[in-house]
């Protein structure tokens, strides 16, 4: 969530309005099935279950939106399916699916009855220091999710924060105390409106981390030809355009007792800008500064984003649902974030603010969760937004949604 809104370019996509929950809990984090995961590490199997080589999980979802009596914006139910299988003595894969039914007062329904997605299916082998990985999964890089560095995989939307899986071939090296991968995408995925036409999806995708592995901290250097996870409308011609960039950036952690800062930076160079009566390429400088506080169950999370156009001109405009604003030459992003349990209890809760672009747009959740026990689990949250009236994010001011959500997981 917080990565969507450090992107200050409003698409013009009818996702971006979509009802999800915003800072939707998932099971699937962005960097756990990362290149860098250890994908053979000291994962317990449940051998209590009696189908050990399948995981299901079946949720229940419903949005409501106080601003209109409660009406109904999000009635459905997922269900997934997975399994993991290990393939001679060197080899793992995993499998995961989900099939969702929209119900009819969902706002999917009008498009989608139904959806069916892959949303995880790779084979990974090992070979001394070589570890191989080819399939559909996810790849994060940076020390912040959705932040300067993390911007391999797209996500849905700004009210729909899922990151989408990708088919990725990728290797890493191991040394004592560094690594180097690479990764290769012959079809990038780019969320796009359906009601732009997009110019060009042929360019490839690729880019090389090495990282290096200290005590207390880690630091790692980025490079790579990324396409634009969303597509950009030509204010002259009205179509869609997601031309490649090229990256080089930086990323460290260090950790101080119970504190740990996180920091990246990233020269992004080619990246496409509306300008009047142009359409132009510009290069901009992206960083991140994070700190995580973790006091017994208590975590804090503070975090700056800034996006900085290297050149600039007071003619440069940002796209929006609505037609264009002026752009910024800094856009600037504050989010703090704070979770805890009850004392011992199964419930805990949640609390995040994030300021975004300049102050364009202020954006509050909270959530409730209660782990009822090893299989169910419920979880409340409610959300609501602040924009200026004249900015890129002004047809989020005064959004509310409350959440509910049901899941049983096997």
């Amino acid at each position: 969530m917080f990565g969507l809104v450090f992107n200050s370019v409003v698409n013009a996509d009818d996702s971006f309005f979509d009802d999800e929950v915003v800072f939707e809990d998932s099971d699937q984090e962005l960097d756990e099935w990362s290149d860098d995961s250890d994908i053979f590490g000291d994962e317990s199997i449940d051998d209590e279950k009696s189908l050990a080589w399948l995981n299901l999980g079946v949720s229940q979802k419903w949005g409501f939106n106080p601003a209109s009596s409660y009406s109904t914006t999000k009635e459905r139910t997922e269900l997934t399916l997975g399994t993991s299988v290990s393939v001679s003595d060197s080899g793992y894969g995993e499998v995961e699916l989900k099939a969702t039914k929209y119900w009819p007062s969902d706002s999917y329904h009008s498009t989608s009855a139904s959806d069916i997605e892959v949303e995880r299916a790779f084979l990974q082998f090992s070979f001394e220091d070589w570890s191989t990985k080819l399939g559909r999964y996810t790849i994060g890089w940076g020390e912040l999710e959705g932040g300067a560095l993390d911007v391999v995989n797209p996500a849905g939307g700004l009210t729909d924060p899922k990151i989408i899986s990708q088919w990725f071939l990728s290797a890493t090296r191991y040394s004592n105390n560094s690594d180097l991968s690479l990764f290769y995408n012959s079809n990038p995925s780019i969320t796009k409106s359906a009601l732009l036409s997009l110019k060009d999806d042929s360019d490839d995708e690729f880019g090389v981390r090495y990282g290096i592995n200290r005590e207390g901290s880690d630091v790692a250097f980025y490079a790579g030809q990324l396409i634009p996870n969303n597509a950009l409308k030509n204010l002259i011609d009205g179509v869609a355009y997601a031309s490649p960039y090229q990256l080089l950036g930086f990323g460290m952690n260090k950790a101080f007792d119970d504190y740990l800062l996180k920091f990246d930076i990233a020269y992004k160079r080619n990246l496409e800008h509306n300008r009047l009566g142009q359409f132009i390429k510009v290069d901009r400088i992206d960083w991140d500064l994070a700190f995580d506080i973790q006091n017994n169950d208590r975590n804090w999370m503070i975090s700056i984003n800034s996006q900085y156009l290297l050149d600039f001109y007071e003619d440069y405009l940002t796209p929006t649902l609505l037609g264009s604003v002026s752009s910024k030459r800094n856009s600037t992003t504050y989010m703090v974030s704070v979770s805890d349990k009850f004392g011992d209890s199964d419930w805990s809760w949640s609390l995040s603010n994030i300021v975004a672009s300049n102050n364009d747009l202020s954006l509050t959740s909270t959530g409730l969760d209660w782990d009822i026990n090893d299989h169910w689990k419920a979880s409340l949250g409610a959300s609501y937004a602040n924009a200026k009236s004249d900015r890129a994010f002004s047809l989020l001011d005064d959004y509310q949604r409350v959440n509910l959500e049901v899941k049983y997981q096997y």
